[in-house]
This record gives structure tokens, sequence and C-alpha cells, in this order.
């Protein structure tokens, strides 16, 4: 479903000079389209089920070891610990793989459908374009990846092992979001440059997940200097390790920086 805009008239020759122009009503639009669709609840059911039963993994086994005769549970011994079980399921990393392939359409299948050459046609920026689907995406899908399977996982460690501690989860509720905006911004920015949305989500993977192996090959420790090292920036936060300010200081340059491309080449795209 597409929501229509409503936008006051402009000069079309300021629009150029306004980079934001239009953001307002196109942000609305993105949370009315996300608010209107399915994705948020097939994101929230399968994220949750994903993280719960991953902390739920600890006390299923030891369950089995006590209760079935003979049952033996093979790696690494048992630990009912509740934050190391809290952050267990958060280490998984499912919010990564479902914001990259809830990102990965937004703009390819707007440019396919030929919405996005109309919307373009409004008085607004294009760069506004891009802006509004990255923060309405960037705060549905924290919610609906994030925060609210966190809370689940929360309780449910609560019941089982204990309370994992509140500043656990306010800082690993940190990470997670950042983690979020920052690979909904490197997909989109691909998205801006490429029309295939494999492709987009290819860059997606490997942009997260491939400068993380690199860095463990090398005998320098690089991994505070990347922006994907976010989530273990805050859980080291949390556990009161001295982490500095490094990798904030690289995620905010970093998302800086996606924003900055990408509204450039949406100015040149081709629509």
């Amino acid at each position: 479903m597409t929501a229509s805009i409503s936008l006051p008239a402009r000069n079309a020759g300021r629009i150029s000079a306004d980079r934001l122009a239009g953001f307002g009503p196109l942000f609305r639009k993105e949370l009315l389209e996300w608010a209107h669709s399915k994705r948020p609840w097939v994101i929230v059911v399968v994220t949750t089920l994903f993280m719960t039963l991953t902390a739920a993994n600890s006390a299923i086994n030891a369950w089995i070891v006590a209760n079935v005769p003979e049952a033996t549970v093979s790696g690494a011994p048992i630990s009912l610990d509740p934050a190391m079980n809290f952050l267990a399921a958060i280490s998984s990393q499912i919010f990564v793989l479902v914001a990259i392939f809830a990102a990965m359409s937004l703009l390819v299948a707007e440019r396919d459908r030929g919405t996005l050459a109309w919307v373009a046609s409004k008085p607004v920026s294009r760069g506004a374009i891009w802006l509004s689907k990255w923060a309405a995406a960037a705060i549905v899908v924290s919610i609906v990846a994030g925060i609210v399977p966190m809370a689940a996982t929360f309780g449910l460690v609560a019941v089982l092992y204990g309370s994992a501690g509140v500043g656990t989860f306010v800082f690993a509720t940190v990470g997670v979001v950042a983690s979020i905006a920052f690979i909904i911004a490197v997909v989109l920015a691909a998205s801006a440059v490429i029309s295939n949305q494999a492709a987009v989500a290819a860059i997606g993977f490997a942009v997260f997940f491939l400068p993380q192996i690199l860095v463990s090959l090398v005998p320098l420790d690089l991994e505070p200097f990347l922006p994907t090292s976010i989530m273990g920036w805050a859980i080291g936060l949390a556990g009161g390790a001295d982490v500095g300010f490094v990798t904030p200081l690289v995620w905010l340059l970093a998302v800086v920086a996606l924003a900055g491309f990408a509204s450039w080449r949406m100015e040149r795209l081709e629509l």
C-alpha cells in the first residue's frame, strides 16, 4: 500500500538548495507504509522466537541432563548465568540479518515500480527521500527486530536464570539499535547504486561480516575502528570494560558518510 503525500507548493529552483525539502511528509509516508504492512509482524515474531530459544538453550540442556538418563551435552559446559544467556541471544545478531532483508527492497522495488520517479517529481529533494526511508526503517526495525524481542528475551532469562541486570539490557539495546541503523544505512546506500535486491543484500552481508573476519587475521587490534563493532563496544561498556570512545565515533562518521554519499548518488540517479 502506498500512502499519499501532501506537500506544500515550493519553487522548483530552491529544491536543490534545500537538501531536506519534504522530509517530514516523506517520513510520515514511510511510517504509514510500515504500519500497513505485514512485514513488521513477521519480523517481530521470527526474531523473538529465535532470540528466546537461543537464550533458553542452556536451560533446555540442563533439564535434559537432569531428567534424561545417560543424556550428555557436547561442547562447552552449560552456563546458567543470566547475563551470559541473555547476551548469547544478542550475539546471534539475528537482527542484522533481518535488517538487511527488510531494507534491501525499500529503494530497489520503488525504482522497479516507477514509484520512486513519481515521488521525486514532487517538490522534495532526493536526499530527503533517502533519509526518510533510512530514518523510518531504522526506527521500525529497531523496535520489531531489536527492542521487543530483547525485552521478551530479558523477561524469559529472568524466569529461567534470574535477572541479567537492567544495565545489561540498556547497553545491549544501544548496541543493537546502533547496529541496525548502520546496516540499514549500508543497504540503502548500496540501493542508490545497484538496482538488484540480491546484490544489495550481498553488499550488506559483506560490509557487516567480512571486516570482522579480516581484522581477526592481522596481529593488530583493529576491531575498535570498525563501525560494526558497536555491539561489542556496548556490551563491553555494560561489563565495565575500558572500551573508550573510538568505536562510537567511527560508527557516527560511517553513518554520516553513508548518508552523504547516498544523497549525492540519489541526486544523480536516473529514474
